[in-house]
């Protein structure tokens, strides 16, 4: 499982991984994904490759006045124990930042999704073909957005290979926020 915890200084964010023996009713803390963040480090995300490989990806704010929100990679060939740091899946998630849903594809390939909160705001997707040492260029799953206030997604993958992203939108300033998906194909696109 991989959640969320307080910094030493009690404020948000630092993630890490626990686990379960007995179906959930004991947990241990096995490790902290990467180091304590000045700004926050929040809501992972992992899959866990064919080799038995953990990947995570975790949204990431540096604080102040160069405020930036994204998104890195850690990987552990340890049953997260101990994680190394990747290329950033998302190096920039727009003002406020977004966390990623990820997914494993059936040819090995990893794929993250995410909403961008910054001009031109949108929901877009990244794939890796090496594990998470580095990432494509930027897929636009949903273009159009008018504000900020989007993202969060959730993707799985369907019986016939195509990818299905839930996740809340806003069209226009003037609109109340809503609920849409997009079914899509991640080819063979990098």
């Amino acid at each position: 499982l991989f959640l969320t915890a307080s910094k030493k200084n009690g404020r948000e964010g630092r993630p890490f991984c626990a686990r379960t023996r007995d179906g959930g009713r004991n947990w241990e803390f096995v490790s902290y994904i990467g180091p304590e963040p000045a700004g926050f480090a929040i809501m992972p995300a992992a899959v866990a490759l064919r080799d038995g490989t953990l990947v995570a990806t975790v949204r990431l704010r540096e604080t102040g006045d160069a405020q930036r929100d994204w998104i890195d990679t850690y990987s552990s060939r340890d049953q997260g124990r101990t994680w190394t740091k990747l290329a950033p899946a998302a190096p920039d998630t727009g003002r406020g930042g977004n966390p990623a849903s990820m997914l494993l594809l059936r040819d090995g390939r990893i794929c993250v999704v995410y909403g961008y909160r910054s001009e031109p705001y949108s929901m877009r997707a990244r794939l890796s073909s090496d594990r998470g040492r580095s990432w494509g260029e930027d897929i636009f799953l949903r273009r159009g957005g008018k504000a900020p206030d989007l993202g969060y997604p959730r993707s799985v993958v369907r019986p016939d290979g195509n990818i299905v992203s839930v996740y809340y939108f806003n069209d226009d300033v003037h609109n109340e926020r809503f609920i849409e998906a997009v079914i899509w194909d991640a080819g063979t696109a990098e």
